[in-house]
């Protein structure tokens, strides 16, 4: 048998226009053509490369006119015979537009799979259609186990990591930063207020220890770490969406989140409690309360209390709402992107859409709204421990605390009174269907709790009793996300601790470590950090965090050096200490301290209000600039401030402060005209110089007198530091003739106050 040749420049899917006979006497003579059979099996060693890699773009919907799911339509890519002249086998190879567009090459291995497939024949079993399938390879760096790692030679341990790959590159460390910087950026880091002028002054290096421990085991450690992982929890207090109505209740999961990271929680409770904590540690009031993180997302209310779950768009509602919660969990906690599989399996990565439907099943039973926490931390009864009492009794308990002692948070529930069409389950699972498509109105067969098998042992499918408690799901869930051999749960974390530490993660993508994602800058100081986390018998993130704050990369200065910066201008292999903007809060928070005016002890409860609600009862219209600036309620730590979706923050946003709606694993960092208008138009900053400016006004007398230097004392506290000469030349001069609440306005806008070196 022979077959036409075709150019090597001739695209082969233009042969059936040229010759469309060709076309259907390769397809008939398909399985005629001499092949050797055991050499390529195609359903052992073929099919599995189409499906995962091919099937996601050139299944049924035919991306670019090709589809590789069925052998006729397949056929337009293939010569039997000719791998050369075969339009699949060289677009896999590398010829552009290479395959496949989206995602990483095909291996050496599997390029040569098809290519002896083709040159045996390519056979393909008569009616065989084959499926878009996950891709099942866990052969990923962020799903191998986590490596047994040892620093590269003796000393700290992120330094000898560090240090080696710097001589590797050829680079040399960036010098130690002056004390007063190192003091002020400490103090931004690990607890995000301006530093103490008479520390600051007196700080050496030879103490870092002793102020880090200090600092770590301050309150205002949790209070700005907390809100980083606020960020990541996607937390506000209002729904979000059309009517976005405030969450009076939602505000004790933000003083759990605070209270856990004071106390240093062990990383894996902290991430049980926040999935199942009420099933884990009944009694705990900690394990109904975090159950807030479940919650904290934007929530439909127009879909679930006025259309409710008789109709479509209200099952609809229900469908997004258990996906958001579901996502979150995942990409949080496993930095793992499971919504990708909604409407196909994950393109990149082994996660099915069986896999992700077993998720739908594990949060069938909950909803969001205000949830009894019975007694405990900030109430009159202690701490209302019952160890050892069942979910469903607990639940009885709390409930009777409500209007009482007892306090009310709003998290996953199964019991709520009814709210229009909003009716609880009373922790009776909905039916869950794999959907076709993702299309609620094509359900496909039921499914039961589980979750993707992404690491070797894990459970795709949760065995649980027929008597179990829906609770009893999100318990197996959390317990098998813990696991010490789930690579993805050290990983992740201690990424963002690194991030938020060093301003840059090792991984790119801290909430996506797959396929699509980036892989690490340092992966075997990463897998290090990992280990020493997940071995650590209390799961410290504290101890982590003092790790990486004690070593001599952190202690670099930030500044510029012209060779480095030609061999590594991103600054990948941290030569230097990466210079940072104040994030929104620190800004706010700053100015409220250096004022004077920082209520810094009235922490926790219910939220500061920076705006005044108009039409509460319908659609609420969160007007800002009817808020007094000077109204003491409001002189808290911004962590504290009531975080509205649809309607944020004017300032805060100018200085990019997150969309609520989204889990944000880090902040961007923008230079923009507004901000420069904001920060120095702003009603807010105006006050907050005029009250600084009476601070400064006080230090204005003789200038013999030490005390009597008003350009000083605005330097040293709003900066950390005295002026430089140019500086003091400056802001003497504009003093004298514009005043001191100008020049308290003029402070807060300099580069040196609002970027941490």
């Amino acid at each position: 048998m022979v077959f036409p040749r075709i150019a090597s420049n001739e695209p082969i899917r233009r042969l059936p226009a040229v010759c469309p006979l060709w076309r259907w006497a390769i397809v008939a003579l398909w399985g005629l053509v001499p092949s050797n059979a055991d050499a390529v099996d195609f359903e052992t060693d073929v099919a599995p490369i189409l499906q995962s890699r091919c099937l996601g773009c050139h299944g049924p919907a035919g991306e670019g006119g090709v589809r590789l799911d069925r052998f006729d339509d397949a056929a337009e890519t293939l010569v039997p015979g000719d791998p050369g002249a075969s339009r699949l086998i060289e677009q896999v190879s590398g010829r552009e537009p290479a395959m496949p567009l989206d995602g990483d090459p095909l291996s050496g291995a599997e390029v040569e799979t098809l290519r002896a497939w083709v040159a045996a024949g390519a056979s393909w079993p008569q009616d065989r259609l084959l499926e878009d399938g996950p891709a099942s390879d866990l052969d990923w760096w962020s799903l191998r186990p986590i490596a047994a790692v040892e620093p590269p030679r003796p000393g700290h341990p992120i330094d000898a990591f560090l240090d080696a790959r710097l001589e590797d590159a050829g680079l040399d460390p960036f010098g130690p930063a002056d004390p007063a910087t190192l003091y002020r950026r400490l103090c931004y880091d690990l607890t995000g207020l301006p530093p103490d002028p008479e520390r600051a002054a007196t700080f050496s290096a030879l103490e870092l220890e002793s102020v880090v421990d200090e600092m770590l085991a301050s309150e205002a450690f949790g209070e700005k770490w907390g809100r980083r992982w606020l960020d990541l929890a996607r937390y506000a207090e209002t729904h979000g969406y059309d009517k976005d109505k405030p969450r009076e209740h939602a505000w004790p999961y933000r003083d759990y989140v605070i209270a856990a990271l004071n106390d240093d929680k062990p990383y894996d409770r902290f991430v049980q409690e926040q999935i199942a904590g009420d099933a884990l540690f009944p009694g705990d009031p900690d394990g109904v309360v975090a159950l807030g993180f479940l919650a904290a997302g934007p929530w439909d209310f127009i879909g679930h209390v006025e259309v409710g779950e008789a109709k479509v768009d209200g099952r609809i509602a229900k469908h997004l709402d258990r996906d958001e919660m579901i996502s979150a969990v995942f990409n949080v906690f496993a930095s793992t992107t499971v919504q990708c599989a909604q409407c196909h399996h994950h393109k990149f990565d082994p996660v099915s859409m069986e896999d992700y439907y077993r998720l739908h099943a594990v949060f069938a039973a909950v909803d969001r709204a205000d949830r009894p926490i019975g007694p405990g931390r900030g109430s009159d009864e202690g701490t209302g421990s019952d160890e050892g009492a069942g979910v469903g009794k607990r639940d009885e308990r709390a409930k009777e605390t409500v209007g009482g002692t007892g306090r009310t948070v709003f998290a996953v529930a199964t019991e709520f009174e009814p709210q229009g069409k909003f009716v609880a389950t009373g922790g009776d699972p909905r039916p869950i269907r794999r959907l076709n498509r993702g299309d609620i109105r094509s359900p496909g067969d039921p499914m039961s709790p589980g979750m993707p098998p992404l690491w070797p042992g894990a459970d795709a499918e949760f065995v649980l009793s027929p008597d179990a408690d829906e609770a009893n799901a999100r318990a197996a869930l959390a317990l098998s996300l813990t696991r010490p051999e789930n690579p993805l749960l050290w990983r992740s974390i201690v990424n963002r601790l690194w991030h938020w530490t060093f301003g840059r993660p090792i991984v790119e993508t801290p909430n996506d470590f797959g396929r699509m994602g980036a892989k690490p800058s340092h992966p075997r100081l990463l897998d290090y950090l990992a280990a020493r986390l997940r071995d650590d018998p209390r799961h410290s993130l504290k101890s982590i965090v003092r790790l990486l704050v004690t070593s001599e990369a952190y202690r670099r200065g930030s500044g510029h050096d012209a060779a480095a910066a030609e061999i590594d201008s991103g600054n990948v292999n941290l030569w230097r200490f990466n210079r940072r903007r104040m994030t929104a809060e620190e800004f706010r928070d700053s100015l409220l301290a250096i004022s004077g005016l920082l209520r810094v002890e009235d922490r926790g409860g219910p939220s500061f209000r920076d705006f005044v609600i108009e039409k509460p009862k319908h659609s609420p219209h969160y007007e800002y600039h009817l808020h007094d600036p000077d109204d003491p309620a409001c002189h808290r730590r911004s962590i504290y401030r009531f975080v509205v979706r649809s309607q944020p923050q004017p300032l805060l946003t100018a200085l990019d402060c997150p969309d609520p709606s989204l889990s944000v694993p880090g902040r961007d960092e923008s230079t923009t005209a507004v901000q420069a208008l904001a920060q120095w138009n702003n009603r807010f900053v105006e006050s907050m110089s005029r009250h600084f400016g009476e601070r400064i006004g006080r230090h204005v007398g003789d200038p013999k007198d030490r005390a009597a230097d008003p350009v000083g004392f605005a330097c040293e506290t709003a900066l950390g530091r005295p002026p430089d000469e140019r500086e003091r030349e400056l802001l003497e001069a504009y003093l004298r003739e514009h005043g001191a609440a100008n020049l308290a306005r003029v402070v807060f806008n300099m580069n040196r106050f609002v970027y941490i070196d």
